[in-house]
């Protein structure tokens, strides 16, 4: 559908031949005037959540900003590290660096599935992706990252039930001067990375702005079975945007952008258990696997904005293409012994195109009006086989229960419509009334093809793949092959309203209520048979949220509080299934059913104590539970469990992120800045039906507090600076995900990253 080739080239060419750097201030700082006396204060920080630049105190919501500066100071390389600060949300890289799991508020998903939808969004400069692996981006050259907490289904859409997420990267300027940027990096496990950006006016109405990243580095284990580090990573990111002026009132941003992932070990098979009754997996982070296993990444994509002011109103329209492909290579069974082993090939393509229509947002009535599409094809393909000898126990490994090799593919088109509105008028200055109503068609058409051998000889060819074998004996079941298709349109409005009032000049309050949903789908997770492939309805969620902004102290004081309630309807809920027995073999199945409560709180404090002296506080409260939660068999009906009163997963109770730092002002005009941060997470359970931790002690992960520390220096003529960077100081050892695998007492799991010690050296020109 998209060829991107022409892209890549371009960007490189363009980033290398136009080569600010990031200033070394971990806080930033405004003067303001009181008086004859010069006083320093928190800086506004000023977002664009609802689609109109604020300050983030005005927002009437629970979001977060991430400034760049502060992911550079402090050697920040994936998402879930910069979180630190944004209460109830977090993004762990459960699956390698390829693909956090985004949870915000305890709402996330599990699944794995290609075709699964997640309740939070993920945004580019205002461009949803809908890939799974869209949240894995590199962070380099970025204004910020706009966290939202709650549902924001009325501007940002479906799917947005949890939050949305905007990365928003540093656009063109028309400085008269060509500037930019390079940091070159080093760490420990031979990490190196290499940053820049570039920016040149070409013209009275033309700039170009280019930037890349480069990471590579050695795993943060080691594969027992070849000696060789596990986890590896190597990483490449560009991005070209060129900004014109097409008229007085009129300007345009084209962005291209490319991203590679390359990764071994991405899956984090580190297995614990005895197999076969005759082999140990070792107890440890290391990983003992006969296969090489490997994840990798490319995503391709350009973007067009237009903005143009129409006598009061605002027009903006933004067109976009992605493509994303995926392959990973995983050892299914997670020992030494070549067993079985599994693959995926996954692409996505998709086109977007949103417009919107503003009014002044100044006057007491304003309001936006706007329309969305959103086009997306689905291949994927997903194999899982096992090798015809015997098993290490002397058993046979292909037996009946046991298919030699499944193959599922899914082809899938996934069209939507929406239609938006959100109007706010300020009855007095104190107080105003906001309120938003969105409209959402979608259609789904997918095509299911299942294929199954039974026994077969692999004589001629590798095992693992369809062309390997000969004399195939096919799983002779009903609905063990052949293709199912299925079709289903949805029709939804999510609407909210927020009340909001100025207590006094520094403290206002407001109340939001909020109807969302997530995008129905099916379950291609399908473990044997055609018969399980099912629709999944969409989920619904009733929000309800209080909150208080102020800033104290002359603004020196940042001080945000807000308590929240969700009611959850058909939310849905992914059940591990074992398909394969001893040795490995689990499938994700997608399904509707259980009602939830989630209640919480959240403390946001940020205080400039001195003028060298920042602190900063992060505290959150969540009360999540299944209300009504029998686990069935989607296929039988059978209950295996009731786990009403189970909690949602990665949903700690109490989670707190604490940090400060001060500023030394050197004589001759240098500085240099000492930073600590500390977040502290409550024990947090990974599957929804297996929360007993004296029982399946790996399914879950015990309260661990993660410290870091960072220190910098920046010249006096603000053209060069060095940043030193510890993550996880005290080398705390914890997990971030696990799951059963196969026989009783067989776990694979994986751990967060252990302590780093890193430098970085940036020089601006």
């Amino acid at each position: 559908m998209f060829k991107f080739n022409q892209i890549k080239i371009g960007i490189l060419t363009a980033t290398f031949l136009t080569a600010g750097v990031l200033p070394a201030h971990v806080f930033a700082e405004i003067q303001a005037n009181k008086g004859s006396e010069d006083v320093k204060r928190l800086a506004d920080v000023v977002v664009t959540a609802q689609y109109k630049q604020q300050n983030i105190q005005d927002v009437p919501s629970a979001i977060t900003a991430v400034s760049g500066k502060d992911i550079a100071a402090k050697g920040q390389t994936f998402i879930g590290d910069v979180l630190t600060f944004a209460p109830n949300a977090k993004a762990q890289n459960t699956d390698g660096d390829s693909r956090p799991r985004w949870y915000i508020r305890g709402l996330g998903t599990g699944d794995v599935a290609a075709s699964t939808v997640y309740p939070v969004g993920i945004y580019a400069d205002g461009v949803y992706s809908n890939s799974p692996v869209a949240g894995g981006g590199d962070l380099f050259d970025l204004e910020r990252i706009e966290v939202l907490r709650g549902p924001q289904g009325t501007l940002y859409g479906k799917n947005t039930t949890a939050g949305a997420v905007n990365f928003i990267s540093r656009k063109p300027n028309f400085n008269d001067q060509p500037n930019g940027y390079v940091t070159f990096g080093l760490g420990e496990y031979n990490l190196h990375t290499f940053e820049g950006a570039a920016n040149t006016k070409l013209s009275e109405n033309v700039a170009i702005r280019g930037a890349f990243y480069s990471e590579d580095r050695d795993g943060f284990a080691e594969n027992l079975a070849t000696g060789k580090s596990y986890g590896d990573v190597d990483k490449k990111s560009y991005r070209l945007q060129i900004l014109a002026k097409l008229t007085d009132n009129t300007d345009a941003l084209l962005k291209l952008h490319s991203r590679t992932y390359n990764g071994n070990g991405s899956n984090g098979s580190l297995a614990v258990g005895k197999y076969w009754g005759i082999y140990d997996a070792p107890d440890s982070r290391d990983a003992n696997v006969d296969l090489n296993e490997s994840g990798k990444i490319d995503n391709d994509g350009a973007s067009l904005t237009l903005n143009s002011k129409i006598g009061d109103l605002n027009f903006t329209s933004i067109s976009a293409i992605d493509q994303t492909k995926q392959l990973s290579f995983t050892d299914g069974d997670s020992t030494p012994y070549d067993v079985s082993r599994s693959y995926a090939n996954n692409e996505w393509k998709q086109f977007t195109q949103e417009i919107r229509l503003a009014s002044d947002a100044s006057k007491p009535f304003s309001w936006i009006a706007g329309a969305h599409y959103f086009d997306e094809d689905l291949d994927a393909n997903g194999v899982s086989a096992r090798v015809n000898k015997l098993q290490p126990n002397g058993i046979s490994n292909q037996i009946a229960s046991n298919p030699a090799f499944r193959q599922t593919t899914v082809d899938q088109s996934n069209q939507s419509f929406a239609l938006f509105g959100n109007s706010t008028y300020r009855f007095t200055d104190a107080f105003s009334l906001t309120g938003g109503l969105r409209w959402t068609w979608e259609k789904k058409d997918l095509a299911l093809n299942l294929l199954q051998y039974q026994t077969a000889d692999t004589s001629s060819g590798a095992w693992w793949t369809k062309e390997g074998y000969n004399n195939i004996s096919y799983v002779t079941a009903s609905g063990a092959n052949g293709t199912e298709n299925r079709k289903k349109t949805w029709k939804e409005f999510t609407y909210d309203i927020t009340p909001e009032y100025q207590i006094s000049e520094d403290v206002k309050t407001y109340f939001k209520y909020a109807h969302g949903f997530r995008s129905g789908g099916f379950n291609t997770g399908i473990s044997g048979s055609l018969s399980q492939l099912s629709t999944v309805d969409p989920e619904y969620l009733d929000s309800y949220e209080l909150g208080i902004k102020s800033q104290l102290l002359d603004g020196n004081l940042i001080a945000n509080a807000n308590v929240f309630y969700y009611d959850y309807q058909d939310i849905q809920t992914n059940l591990l299934v074992n398909v394969q027995g001893e040795g490995g073999g689990v499938t994700s199945i997608l399904t509707n059913g259980p009602k939830a409560e989630v209640k919480g709180a959240e403390l946001e404090l940020d205080y400039l104590a001195t003028d060298n002296l920042r602190l900063r506080l992060a505290a959150a409260y969540l009360d999540s539970e299944y209300t009504d939660f029998v686990d069935r068999n989607p296929v039988t009906g059978a209950v295996s469990a009731n786990n009403t009163g189970n909690s949602l997963v990665r949903s700690p109770k109490y989670t707190l992120g604490i940090g400060g730092s001060y500023t030394f002002n050197l004589d001759d005009g240098a500085r240099i800045v000492l930073g600590t941060d500390a977040s502290y997470r409550d024990r947090e359970y990974f599957l929804v039906n297996r929360q007993n931790h004296t029982v399946d002690p790996y399914l879950s992960q015990k309260a661990y507090t993660l410290w870091n520390a960072n220190i910098g220096y920046q010249s006096a003529n603000n053209k060069y600076q060095i940043n030193g960077y510890v993550k996880n100081l005290l080398d705390e050892e914890y997990q971030t995900h696990g799951r059963p695998n196969g026989a009783v007492g067989q776990y694979v799991r994986t751990f967060g990253a252990p302590r780093q010690i890193g430098a970085s050296v940036t020089v601006k020109f």
